[in-house]
């Protein structure tokens, strides 16, 4: 190992030799076994809690249950127990929600003698003046260290509601409790979020909801977290005759998810945030589930085979629905494989998402993954990119800016595929960037996957970036 500088309290590495796979990464020495390059049999260290003095790009359980699973949800209030800074971030990550939001805002005098009277009386006041089909009450850090308790305020608040015979008695008041700090990643976030939600389950009949009674061709998508995604999916599955009764979260409303377990079979798009509600699905309302990925013309045309052969879908149908979105596609995607093959990608994102990115990239635009950098995977997640990712990839395991910066000015991709977070970085160093969450477009599906390979094409090409190098 070649000069280890101080910087404040922090030992950093200026060039890691000591251990060949860390050759191409920087950083500092508690990291060392979390960045390493690929030679397919070396795991990165991960699951473990970010160090103080990190500047990780994770984020935190309140972010997993508000933000990722249930800012989607039709028609529902969200009361964060905060101060505005917290939902200053829900709001601002991932702005495009179908909700109210609203904080009690905690001050220091909230500190110090408590904020359960505060909170209790914002939910009174969202019930007097708004008619939601649902209020979301979350705890944060702030409000978890105090001590206040946010089930037991909903408790006392439901009871004033049946007792002066509010409008709004029925509608359901769930309380998350999902203070950061209590888990590793965001994952325990999506934990925490399921179990509530999946209290909301078989409280109507179908009838009530849909005017219709059940078929033997209807499902649930669990683990999408776009609306535009969740119906590019449903367009497709309709073309098969297939009623999509739930896209749980991404196109979901309460009454939809009241009516999920009428389904014939549940179809898990993302195994991380969503494989727990699926278990819990089967365990009770005996739904079996599959796991499929919609991402890349092979994955989706494998997913409708599966999903055909298991709901006893005319195969005639099924080939049928194929083989329309491969002729209708066929032109676009020959052009753009052939425009960005050999083309380099650093894919930044959560351990699911890069799973479901890299093998399509790979195989059918044949583009070459030279890194790849995850906020929250675990063993088995990277035992799959290890396999998947040729020989000197760089792997990151909860990457801090310092470390995205140094294997990025190693390895040069010519497109860096992330969320909105790592943006401003990139763009600085004049690498070309795609939001890989596709927040105003659609990646998933037949269709999306051609938006997607034109998305890559156009940052690359785009004129912009010879004027910021």
């Amino acid at each position: 190992m070649e000069k280890i500088q101080n910087a404040g309290d922090v030992n950093v590495v200026s060039n890691i030799n000591a251990n060949p796979t860390n050759k191409n990464v920087k950083g500092r020495i508690d990291r060392i076994s979390h960045c390493i390059t690929n030679d397919n049999n070396t795991l990165p260290a991960c699951a473990e809690f970010t160090q103080p003095g990190d500047f990780s790009e994770r984020s935190c359980t309140f972010h997993g249950s508000k933000i990722i699973i249930n800012s989607h949800i039709k028609n529902v209030i969200h009361l964060i127990h905060s101060p505005a800074s917290c939902a200053y971030y829900s709001w601002d990550y991932r702005p495009n929600t179908y909700s109210y939001c609203f904080t009690t805002d905690l001050k220091e005098e909230d500190v110090v003698f408590g904020g359960e009277k505060k909170l209790y009386n914002a939910i009174l006041k969202i019930c007097e003046e708004f008619n939601p089909d649902a209020i979301f009450v979350y705890e944060t850090c702030q409000s978890a260290l105090i001590g206040d308790d946010i089930s037991a305020v909903v408790k006392s608040v439901k009871k004033k509601l049946n007792k002066d015979n509010n409008a709004n008695k029925n509608i359901p008041i769930l309380a998350f409790e999902c203070a950061g700090f209590k888990g590793k990643t965001q994952n325990k976030g999506h934990m925490i979020a399921n179990k509530k939600l999946f209290e909301l389950i078989a409280t109507k009949e179908l009838e009530t909801i849909t005017t219709t009674t059940p078929t033997p061709y209807d499902i649930n998508i669990i683990g999408d977290f776009s609306t535009g995604s969740s119906r590019s999916i449903e367009e497709i599955f309709n073309k098969m005759g297939i009623r999509v009764l739930c896209s749980f979260t991404g196109d979901a409303t309460i009454d939809k998810i009241r009516i999920m377990d009428n389904a014939k079979l549940n179809i898990v798009h993302c195994m991380k945030s969503s494989i727990q509600f699926a278990n819990m699905m089967e365990k009770v309302y005996e739904v079996p589930y599959i796991v499929s990925n919609f991402f890349g013309i092979k994955n989706c045309c494998d997913a409708l085979e599966v999903v055909g052969k298991i709901l006893n879908i005319d195969k005639k149908l099924v080939d049928d629905t194929i083989d329309y979105y491969l002729k209708k596609n066929k032109n676009e995607l020959e052009y753009y494989k052939k425009e960005l093959k050999g083309k380099k990608v650093f894919i930044c994102h959560g351990a699911q998402r890069a799973l479901n990115y890299m093998g399509p990239i790979m195989e059918e635009l044949e583009m070459e993954v030279v890194g790849v950098a995850t906020y929250f995977a675990n063993k088995e997640n990277y035992e799959k990119i290890v396999k998947q990712l040729p020989k000197g990839a760089i792997i990151i395991d909860n990457p801090n800016t310092y470390e995205l910066e140094s294997a990025l000015m190693d390895c040069k991709p010519d497109i860096f595929i992330s969320d909105s977070k790592t943006k401003e970085l990139v763009h600085k160093l004049g690498i070309p960037y795609i939001n890989g969450r596709a927040p105003s477009t659609v990646y998933i599906g037949f269709d999306g996957f051609i938006n997607f390979a034109k998305d890559v094409h156009g940052a690359i090409n785009s004129k912009i970036w010879k004027l910021v190098k």
